[in-house]
């Protein structure tokens, strides 16, 4: 029978940041040690020791924060001493001052006296990298298939941090290996104790499926969790242990459906038509229907490097020097795919936290060690480091096939720089990326969508593209006929086509001109003379209107008649009338032809 593991490392975020801070307090131990007595006085009120003689913080309430767009700083993750105080995630950062006051425990209250609160921003990319590490030893010591668990593109009900912390082991067929279940798990945590200085909080659990395991990992009794019969083991679970989406719990909530059996007796179908598929496929996956593939995190193949300074230092140039022999390794490992990178992450670890990350995109892919240096070498001088640096970690996080370049026939045989770092025009595009930053150097791509000003987007020229910060407004459809003239005696132009380019105009005004108009109108007509900006135009032609409206389903509706028009002074416009709101008038104008 499978076997599948779930790990679940709860609140990940907060335990990252232990398992960071006990590495940098066992540096300085050891800096201790090998300093002569009494040479450097320790505060031994603010760190204790371990049983296995490692350095650890006194407990004491830490919050980590992150931006919101609308509401600024908020709470991204908080230990269980904040939360026993009220602080909730999602909270605003201001709202918590009050509340780390108040202590629930005479002995909170001591070590807050000792130790204040900890409030640092949250950092996602070293959460990320430190559960990599974990599956990395899972594998080389467990079992070589290993993943992080694979996030939905909503945050799962009762979860509100989208953020994986649970890791994922196919274990079928290795018991044996240690002498049955508890071996396993023993195995398991003393392979944590023997790399980390502080002892993990996790769960486990084993199910026939990953739904299953998942489902009794985090909503189980106990820390290890065993069944054969995943669909009575998880029969009693409320229904977000399915991994289900807010809203559809919120709708479950409402009908009486609170748990996973009461779910179960209500007829698929209509769950299906009333609730969507992903219930169903949820629901399928966790009595074992439907089987979800394990995507195997192959963390052998990444391409990821690092080096442990010596002496930590903040020196730039001996930082650029140690960054380069990291460039050469990842191109020795690019050079085994036949790829180039095009996206690299620079991860620099603080003496005193938080650590700093750089990131640095390419326009093309390119395996030239001196190239990459010199994007790298632009980027570092913009850095600001308060602390001495003590880990250096370079990752190829995106890559491309290199591209293909002719050599010389009386060429010695060595690449050159061209071949692998692509052409002047792509160097020229990194370099300009690299100064300005990868949102100040933009291409611009047509977007089908017939509102004037949706019908271009603009992306990042180098690396991964990012999400625009542009707003997108809802898509629409164009109806109508073909513009037909009114007016043709009054006008040398001629009636678009539905195939012609004049259709729109080559300039949009960003945002569109209000138009006053100087006649009082008795209908919906186009208006003879405007007011734009203190000046009087007159219309002489015009052609009839041509609808564009949004989908009722894509949000807000937009309806807009537009109009081209020529005015007495020879020139064409493109003015349009809002009809969205209510029966007046508003004219605009959006665009010029001429």
């Amino acid at each position: 029978m499978k076997r599948l593991l779930c790990i679940w490392l709860p609140n990940w975020p907060i335990q990252s940041v232990r398992l960071r801070e006990a590495s940098i307090l066992n540096t300085e131990s050891a800096k201790e040690r090998a300093e002569p007595q009494g040479s450097r006085v320790v505060d031994r009120s603010a760190v204790a020791r371990d049983d296995r003689g490692a350095l650890h913080d006194i407990p004491s309430p830490t919050l980590l924060w992150a931006d919101d767009p609308r509401r600024g700083r908020i709470v991204a993750a908080c230990c269980r001493d904040a939360s026993m105080r009220g602080v909730r995630i999602g909270m605003p950062l201001v709202e918590t001052t009050p509340l780390l006051r108040h202590s629930p425990s005479p002995a909170a209250s001591q070590a807050a006296e000792l130790r204040p609160a900890e409030i640092r921003r949250h950092d996602p990319f070293m959460d990320g990298e430190m559960l990599k590490q974990l599956a990395a030893h899972i594998q080389q010591a467990i079992t070589p298939r290993v993943a992080i668990e694979s996030l939905d593109a909503q945050p799962w009900a009762g979860f509100p941090r989208q953020q994986p912390e649970s890791l994922l082991c196919d274990v079928t067929g290795v018991w044996h290996l240690f002498d049955g279940v508890q071996g396993l798990i023993d195995a398991i945590e003393n392979t944590f104790a023997d790399h980390y200085a502080v002892q993990l909080h996790t769960r486990m659990a084993i199910a026939p499926n990953m739904a299953a395991a998942w489902a009794l990992a985090h909503f189980g009794d106990h820390d290890v969790e065993i069944s054969d019969e995943p669909t009575a083991a998880i029969a009693s679970f409320p229904i977000e242990a399915l991994r289900i989406a807010r809203d559809t719990a919120i709708t479950l909530h409402r009908l009486g459906v609170e748990r996973i059996d009461q779910l179960l007796r209500l007829p698929r179908s209509g769950l299906a038509t009333r609730l969507g598929k992903p219930l169903v496929d949820r629901i399928s996956q966790a009595i074992g229907e439907i089987d979800e593939p394990l995507v195997t995190d192959v963390t052998s193949d990444a391409l990821t490097y690092a080096h442990e300074l010596e002496y930590p230092t903040r020196d730039l140039p001996i930082l650029l020097h140690r960054m380069e022999g990291l460039l050469h390794q990842a191109k020795a490992g690019l050079a085994r795919r036949n790829l180039g990178a095009i996206r690299l992450l620079c991860h620099l670890d603080m003496a005193v936290p938080p650590s700093q990350h750089v990131e640095v995109g390419l326009f093309a892919p390119s395996a030239d060690v001196a190239h990459l240096h010199s994007l790298i070498a632009g980027r570092f001088e913009n850095l600001s480091l308060r602390h001495d640096v003590v880990r250096l970690t370079l990752s190829i996080a995106l890559t491309g096939p290199l591209r293909t370049v002719q050599t010389s026939l009386l060429s010695d045989g060595a690449p050159d720089s061209q071949s692998m770092g692509g052409t002047a025009v792509s160097r020229f595009v990194d370099k300009l990326s690299g100064r300005l930053g990868r949102d100040a150097v933009l291409g611009v791509k047509v977007h089908d969508d017939p509102l004037p000003e949706n019908a271009h987007q603009t992306f990042p020229m180098t690396g991964q593209p990012i999400k625009n910060r542009r707003v997108e407004s809802p898509q629409g459809t164009s109806g109508g006929a073909i513009p037909t003239r009114s007016h043709p005696s009054a006008s040398r132009y001629r009636s678009p086509s539905a195939t012609d380019a004049m259709r729109r105009p080559l300039t949009i005004l960003d945002p569109p001109q209000p138009l006053v108009s100087l006649v009082p109108q008795v209908s919906n007509q186009l208006p003879e003379a405007f007011r734009l900006r203190g000046r009087e135009i007159r219309m002489v032609g015009y052609w009839e209107p041509e609808r564009i409206e949004t989908r009722w389903w894509s949000g807000p509706t937009i309806r807009r008649d537009y109009y081209r028009v020529e005015t007495d002074t020879g020139t064409c416009w493109w003015v349009y009338r809002d009809i969205t709101a209510s029966d007046a008038s508003e004219w605009f104008l959006h665009g010029q032809f001429t």
